[in-house]
C-alpha cells in the first residue's frame, strides 16, 4: 500500500507539470486565434482589452477539459488497474 502511495504522489507531481504546460500552451493558442479575429473584424476597442475579456472565458473551458484529461482519466486508469490486479 505504501508503494501505491509513492506512485500516486509521483504521478500527481508529473500530472501537475503536464497540466501547467498544457494550460499555457492552449491558452496562447486561444489568444492567437482571438487576436486574428480582432484584426479581421476590425474591432473598435483596443486589442488587449478585447482579447483579455474573451480569454477569460476560453481559459475556464480549457481548465475544465484539462482537469478531466490530465487528472481524472489517468488517476481513474490507475484505480482501475489496482482494482483489477487485486
Amino acid at each position: 500500500m505504501l508503494g501505491l502511495g509513492r506512485i500516486a504522489i509521483v504521478m500527481m507531481i508529473g500530472l501537475t507539470v503536464v497540466y501547467v504546460c498544457m494550460f499555457y500552451y492552449l491558452r496562447s493558442g486561444a489568444r492567437m486565434r482571438l487576436e486574428e479575429d480582432w484584426v479581421q473584424a476590425g474591432r473598435p476597442d483596443t486589442r488587449e482589452a478585447w482579447v483579455d475579456a474573451r480569454i477569460a472565458q476560453a481559459a475556464s473551458r480549457i481548465r475544465v477539459w484539462l482537469v478531466i484529461c490530465v487528472y481524472v482519466i489517468p488517476v481513474g486508469g490507475l484505480v482501475a488497474f489496482v482494482a483489477m490486479t487485486n
